[in-house]
């Protein structure tokens, strides 16, 4: 049997794209969870004039291998941090001084931009008090996580070795500086 792909091109991306599988070209979904990954490739220069295959997966929320360049997704379970999870795992094992693991990917793809932290991380610690019951980052918060999480990746590329430690403990600093949610 033969997998069937589309070439897709992302408005503005030159000569790069995506090539769908099949099966996520059937999916009721694909619309969507494409709208979604042009979205989040936008904060991605790196990948630009690399075309990325997009799959689907069902055991995870996402899938990537470092260095490569497919993306398999489930779109029972994406989100904009899923996805930029995912593609810094495409920039990991290249040049661009990403290193390798779950945790240093959490950190890095929370660093892209704060509209891209709409949910808790899997791999960091993140406090309770910065998200909501469902584990979803209200605007505030994004932010917040945004800039540690940049200022985290700014201090591992000025040499510091346990920036995530760091990261995690700077979030519990600004999680204890927000104000006591209200009393119903």
């Amino acid at each position: 049997m033969q997998l069937e792909l589309e070439l897709l091109t992302p408005p503005g991306a030159g000569s790069s794209g995506y090539l769908v599988t099949r099966p996520l070209r059937e999916h009721r979904s694909c619309n969507r969870l494409m709208a979604r990954v042009q979205y989040v490739r936008r904060y991605f220069s790196e990948l630009d004039g690399e075309t990325i295959k997009v799959g689907l997966t069902r055991r995870a929320s996402g899938m990537a291998v470092p260095g490569g360049n497919e993306l398999w997704l489930n779109p029972a379970h994406i989100s904009y941090h899923t996805i930029a999870h995912e593609l810094v795992h495409l920039l990991q094992k290249r040049d661009f001084g990403i290193p390798q693991g779950e945790r240093a990917c959490d950190v890095y793809s929370l660093a892209r931009h704060w509209t891209l932290n709409d949910i808790c991380p899997a791999y960091v610690k993140v406090p309770r008090a910065l998200v909501d019951s469902r584990g979803f980052f209200g605007e505030r918060a994004a932010r917040l996580v945004f800039s540690a999480a940049a200022d985290a990746v700014g201090r591992r590329h000025r040499g510091m070795r346990h920036y995530i430690s760091w990261f995690e403990s700077r979030l519990r600093e600004l999680a204890g500086a927000l104000p006591a949610p209200p009393v119903s």
